[in-house]
C-alpha cells in the first residue's frame, strides 16, 4: 500500500489561520484533499512498542490484503512517536490510547474512531466499512440513544460503539443494562451481551471466570465457540495439554460443525506435538476449511500438520494458498519454513 506520507506532513508546517490551531487547519486541509479524491481522511497512530498497533497495522492497514479497499475509500495519515507531530495531534485529539484510529469528515471534523485492536480482521473491516458508508457514526449512535436512553435497541447499539473506542466500563453499564431491560430476548441479544460482558472482564481484568461461565452455563448460542477459542488459547499458552485437549473435545461435542473449534482442536493437537492424532487432527481441518474455506488461518493449520508428518510438498502447497488468501507477514516466514527445511 503506498502511503503518501510525506505530502500530508508537509501540511503540518502550513500558515495559521486566525482562530484556527495548527493542527485543526492541518487536518482540515487533509480532509479537503481526501474529499476531493471521494476519500475519508483517516489518522492512525502507532508506536513499535504497541501490541494493538502493530497488529492494525500487519493486519489491516500494511495488508495488501485490504490495500483496494482501503485506497478505494481512505486516505491514511500514519503518525508515530517519532514524528515531530505525534504529541501535538494526540493532545488535539485527547487521545489516551497509542493505538486509536481516527475517522474525518470533509471539513476536518472527527466522525468516528476505533480504539485498540483485538484481532479480529474481519469485524475491524467491517466497523471500517459502515463508516465509509457513514452508518452507524459515533454521533448518530449516540443522538439516537440521548433521544430514549431506556430504549434496548438504543442502549446495545451504544454499548456496542462504546466498546469499539475502548470504553469498557460505560459500555459493561450498558450491555447489563440490555440484559435487565430485556429478560425475555426479545431483541436476540442476550447472548451476545453476555459474551461482551465476559469479553470486557477478560480485558479489564486478565480473568476467565465468566468466559467459562458462559460456555458452561449458557445455553447453546453463535458466541460460544468464540468464547471457547479465547478459553484453548489460554490453556494452551499455559502448556497445559491434558486441559486443553479436554476443554476441546468439550467444545466439539457441543458445536461439532464449529469451523473455529475444529481448527483450534486441529491445532493443538498439532501443537503439543501428539503425533497418534494427526489423521484426526487432519479430519477436523479438513473439515473446517469445508465449513469456512476463506479462512487463510485454516490452510495453514492443516499445512503444519502436514509438514510435521513429513509431507513438505503437500505443507508448501496448502501455505501457499494460506499466503495467497491473506499475505500475512507469519503466514510467508512458515513458508519459508516449509521450503528450506
Amino acid at each position: 500500500m503506498k502511503i503518501r506520507l510525506s505530502f500530508f506532513m508537509v501540511l503540518l508546517f502550513s500558515s495559521i489561520l486566525a482562530g484556527e490551531s495548527k493542527e485543526y487547519l492541518t487536518i482540515k486541509r487533509a480532509a479537503q484533499l481526501a474529499a476531493d479524491k471521494k476519500k475519508m481522511l483517516v489518522v492512525e497512530f502507532w508506536a513499535p512498542s504497541c501490541n494493538p498497533c502493530m497488529g492494525l497495522k500487519r493486519d489491516i492497514f500494511d495488508n495488501s490484503f485490504y490495500a483496494e479497499f482501503i485506497n478505494k475509500q481512505f486516505h491514511l495519515i500514519k503518525v508515530s512517536p517519532a514524528d515531530s507531530v505525534y504529541k501535538p495531534l494526540w493532545k488535539y485529539y485527547n487521545l489516551e490510547y497509542q493505538s486509536t484510529v481516527i475517522y474525518v469528515d470533509a471539513h476536518g471534523n472527527e466522525m468516528d474512531r476505533t480504539v485498540g485492536y483485538n484481532g479480529d480482521r474481519d469485524g475491524y473491516i467491517a466497523v471500517m466499512k459502515e463508516i465509509a458508508r457513514r452508518k452507524n457514526l459515533y454521533k448518530d449512535v449516540v443522538r439516537q440513544y440521548r433521544r430514549d436512553t431506556l430504549n434496548v435497541s438504543n442502549g446495545y447499539a451504544m454499548a456496542r460503539k462504546l466498546a469499539t473506542r475502548y470504553e469498557f466500563h460505560d459500555a459493561l453499564k450498558l450491555f447489563q443494562r440490555v440484559l435487565h431491560s430485556d429478560p425475555k430476548n426479545n431483541l436476540g441479544r442476550q447472548a451476545e451481551c453476555i459474551f461482551r460482558i465476559a469479553e470486557i472482564d477478560l480485558t479489564l481484568t486478565g480473568s476467565f471466570t465468566k468466559m467459562r461461565d458462559f460456555v458452561t452455563t449458557f445455553p447453546k448460542n453463535p458466541f460460544a465457540p468464540k468464547a471457547y477459542v479465547y478459553l484453548i488459547n489460554d490453556l494452551m499458552n499455559k502448556q497445559d495439554k491434558t486441559g486443553c485437549l479436554s476443554f476441546c473435545e468439550s467444545g466439539l461435542s457441543k458445536y461439532p460443525d464449529s469451523w473455529e473449534i475444529l481448527n483450534k482442536y486441529a491445532w493443538a493437537i498439532c501443537t503439543f506435538k501428539i503425533k497418534e492424532d494427526y489423521p484426526k487432527a487432519l479430519s477436523m481441518v479438513q473439515k473446517s476449511i469445508s465449513l469456512n474455506p476463506a479462512r487463510p488461518g485454516t490452510y495453514s493449520t492443516e499445512a503444519w500438520i502436514h509438514f510435521e508428518m513429513g509431507d513438505k510438498a503437500k505443507a508448501i502447497q496448502l501455505q501457499k494458498m494460506a499466503v495467497k488468501i491473506f499475505p500475512d507477514a507469519g503466514f510467508v516466514k512458515d513458508l519459508a519454513t516449509f521450503e528450506n527445511n
